[in-house]
């Protein structure tokens, strides 16, 4: 059953005064098994358009990946494949265009590469009995064995395309950095992006995000669980600049808000010296990079005065890396995405409600409540106004903007 609501929002903006969610489901409803029950959907992104069809696609915790119409509503996927043995969760995918128009998932089996057009065959005279089928990908990335767990690779927790080499990007757990295949040859380039290293300093911890930018130098970012977003020269793997985010909020703690309930934004304070954030996603919007993330635990996140704290969102200019603006707040956040359509980066985190923040100032603009308690998948339509939030509970809510909700298809 589709479910169609008029979310709360702080800001009544003439861009956005009539969203409307659809939620949607990975499974059957009611579930068929407590498993499916507690599907978490990690990851999601729209399809290129071919002959007039858009898709949405998610991947879940479950190992699965699920398909959608973006025209027709209906609860229930089109098509679920299964990507990944029980108990292989898959966190990230995207499109790519290397000749053809390539699905890449990531994830604990690593990173598989599928044709979309293998998708599309599949799905074509395809009625959805609530089975589930399987699809080889046309290849697999292989990681190094995890030290933590036997017999287990590492995981792939985020991916990123370098359409001018051919390079694909991956974020890696474990403390292994960041991965560099060729995606022609389906070779493994190098790894770089680990503290230890013997060409150059780099993380502590695992990745949470990594982000590809095509120029003269090929700039690769990175950013993870040390609470560092980090620069490097993508042609040699090397590093070019490390930023501590706690170090940037409380150097500009001046200019950066804080999100404080009973006073709202303005405070001075700062993050005490135990606290430890995190880099959960980043988001670029041409010169500009937004990031968003929390702390181990929002207990801990003590400030020298005031209330305790969760979370932040800043925003860096990328040709001087240089820090532009900061919001700290209640909340943790694990994904960000820009909505060009309302020029918006839009948040998602541990609250169950998706945050608005002009994508200039980096001043939130507004929130809007979601069915998942906690959002971990965003995903906006470059082609249209549609906007998907995923989380717990294995469903997606879709906004549109000033747009008949019905036309989606779920």
């Amino acid at each position: 059953m589709i479910r169609l609501s008029s979310p709360d929002l702080l800001v009544a903006s003439s861009k956005r005064k009539f969203f409307q969610s659809i939620t949607v489901r990975a499974f059957s409803n009611p579930p068929k098994s407590r498993k499916l029950a507690s599907c978490t959907i990690y990851g999601s992104a729209f399809s290129p358009p071919i002959y007039g069809r858009t898709y949405l696609v998610a991947c879940t915790s479950t190992g699965l990946i699920c398909v959608w119409h973006s025209k027709y509503a209906t609860t229930e996927p089109i098509l679920r494949v299964e990507a990944s043995v029980a108990g292989k969760v898959l966190y990230d995918l995207q499109f790519i265009e290397s000749g053809d128009t390539l699905l890449v998932v990531s994830g604990d089996p690593g990173i598989l590469v599928y044709k979309w057009s293998t998708f599309l065959n599949a799905m074509d005279g395809h009625i959805d009995d609530g089975n589930v089928v399987q699809l080889e990908p046309i290849t697999r990335f292989k990681p190094h064995p995890s030290p933590s767990h036997a017999f287990e690779p590492v995981e792939i927790n985020c991916t990123s395309y370098s359409a001018v080499d051919h390079l694909l990007y991956g974020g890696a757990g474990d403390a292994f950095g960041c991965y560099q295949w060729d995606l022609r040859s389906e070779k493994l380039v190098g790894t770089f992006g680990v503290a230890g290293n013997t060409r150059c300093n780099g993380h502590n911890d695992y990745l949470h995000d990594v982000v590809s930018i095509p120029n003269k130098n090929n700039l690769v970012v990175t950013a993870g669980e040390d609470g560092v977003i980090a620069f490097w020269d993508g042609k040699e793997r090397k590093l070019i600049e490390m930023m501590n985010v706690q170090n940037s909020l409380n150097k500009n703690k001046h200019s950066v808000k804080w999100q404080v309930q009973s006073k709202g934004f303005g405070s001075t304070q700062q993050w005490s010296n135990g606290s430890n954030l995190w880099v959960s996603s980043m988001e670029r919007k041409g010169d500009w990079l937004a990031a968003v993330g929390g702390s181990e635990s929002g207990s801990n996140l003590l400030l020298r005065s005031g209330p305790s704290t969760a979370g932040f969102m800043a925003t860096w200019h990328l040709p001087t890396r240089t820090f532009n603006s900061g919001c700290v707040t209640r909340e943790s956040y694990n994904a960000i995405a820009y909505n060009q359509h309302l020029d918006s980066f839009v948040s998602g985190g541990n609250d169950g409600r998706v945050t608005f923040w002009d994508s200039v100032t980096g001043a939130c603009t507004g929130r809007s409540g979601c069915t998942p308690s906690m959002i971990y998948a965003l995903s906006c339509n470059a082609a249209s106004s549609m906007m998907v939030v995923g989380g717990t509970g294995g469903s997606l809510d879709c906004f549109i903007d000033r747009v008949n909700a019905s036309n989606f298809t779920t």
